[in-house]
């Protein structure tokens, strides 16, 4: 099954009901991820033998209409589009220098059902030596909104002296893993290249293994599948992050209900 095949598979189980009623116009998503791997391929840049860069920052710019109707469900058609894209990498052989992330934008000066996509390089956040990398972009990016509680990462390494540095949670699904396509990269012998995911769910935070080769803990405890709450530490090979989660009323801290550490 081709990597397009794939991505309407996946979309298939999405686009039910007001879902469907958003693409009403000639506005199609097979389109939009058909555009995206042509994408890739006109500015694909080898930089080094065997090494293919390609971009994994793209804005896909929408009529205003159509932006009004798709707005509720852009960020969920966004994760997929860039899961679509990073499958495409994987069979072209391509090679990102950050993690993949969607967008959609509504301009003024396109009509309904007509799109156009712009993209560009974005380095992932990186933790090495208990310091926080923050990425540098060749494409301006808009302010992220934020989730209640603002859901975030602390870390804090053996040269800070005791200070932390705070890693916010401002996409759906963050990546974690030694991989530079990860969101957050993790600079760690011990840490698979997709080692686990964070996925913001009902404004709860899930953490999930992906079949990561050494594990993943919290609390001291080996997990598949578990909702984070305040105060939890999480362990990735060598690195030892803590969860934090400000209360709904923003007083003090939040404690949320928690999955058996073992369920998936």
């Amino acid at each position: 099954m081709g990597v397009l095949q794939r991505f309407e598979r996946r979309l298939e189980g999405m686009v039910e009901g007001a879902f469907a009623r958003a693409f009403r116009s000639e506005l199609q998503p097979v389109e939009v991820a058909s555009a995206v791997q042509r994408e890739m391929d006109d500015r694909a840049a080898i930089v080094a033998q065997g090494r293919t860069l390609v971009p994994n920052d793209f804005v896909v710019e929408i009529a205003e209409a159509d932006y009004e109707r798709l707005e509720v469900y852009a960020e969920n058609l966004g994760v997929e589009l860039a899961n679509l894209a990073r499958d495409y990498a994987k069979e072209q052989g391509y090679s990102f220098v950050g993690p993949v992330r969607m967008r959609f934008e509504g301009v003024p000066d396109l009509t309904t059902g007509t799109f156009r996509i712009r993209s560009g390089v974005i380095r992932g956040s990186t933790i090495e030596g208990g310091e926080i990398r923050q990425p540098v972009s060749d494409l301006p990016r808009p302010p992220s909104r934020g989730f209640p509680g603002n859901p975030r990462l602390l870390v804090s390494g053996p040269e800070q002296g005791g200070e932390q540095r705070t890693y916010e949670l401002v996409t759906p699904v963050t990546l974690l893993g030694r991989g530079t396509d990860c969101d957050l990269r993790l600079v760690d012998p011990g840490v698979s290249r997709h080692h686990a995911e964070l996925r913001v769910e009902n404004d709860q935070v899930v953490l999930v293994d992906r079949g990561s080769t050494n594990g993943t803990f919290v609390n001291s405890q080996p997990v598949r599948r578990v909702v984070l709450t305040d105060g939890t530490h999480i362990t990735l090979g060598r690195t030892t992050l803590v969860f934090r989660q400000d209360r709904a009323d923003g007083h003090g801290d939040r404690t949320i209900g928690a999955y058996p550490s073992n369920s998936f």
